[in-house]
């Protein structure tokens, strides 16, 4: 038998002392279940897949949102990554362009342009 704490005693005590009576259970109730389940209808084919569409939208939009999520870069990190260089850039050439000059050509602006060409 089971020991219960002291303070569970008197509660203990108290549900022996008050506890309901189980009625007796029907002798046929086995085979009136059967019955039951021998007689009722069967179910129609539609209606035990007609969870199949609301779960295959569920998962095409799970799938959709996820590649979404892999295939487009996060723009805010990029930007704040890159933005140092292309305004160096882009000042470089602004000051080569009001000076009437042409831009020195030099291995820096070239690897900065085939850097802004190859993003686009």
């Amino acid at each position: 038998m089971t020991q219960f704490p002291d303070d569970d005693k008197p509660l203990v005590e108290f549900l022996r002392q008050h506890r309901g009576h189980i009625p007796p259970s029907a002798p046929d109730l086995e085979s009136q279940i059967m019955q039951a389940v021998a007689s009722a209808p069967p179910q129609p084919q539609w209606r035990r897949q007609r969870w199949i569409l609301p779960s295959a939208l569920v998962a095409s939009l799970l799938v959709t949102w996820a590649g979404y999520r892999v295939l487009v870069p996060n723009t805010a990190s990029t930007a704040s990554t890159n933005t140092a260089e292309l305004e160096a850039f882009l000042a470089t050439n602004w000051d080569s362009v009001v000076a009437g000059e042409t831009p020195a050509s030099s291995s820096s602006q070239d690897a900065e342009a085939d850097w802004l060409l190859s993003e686009n």
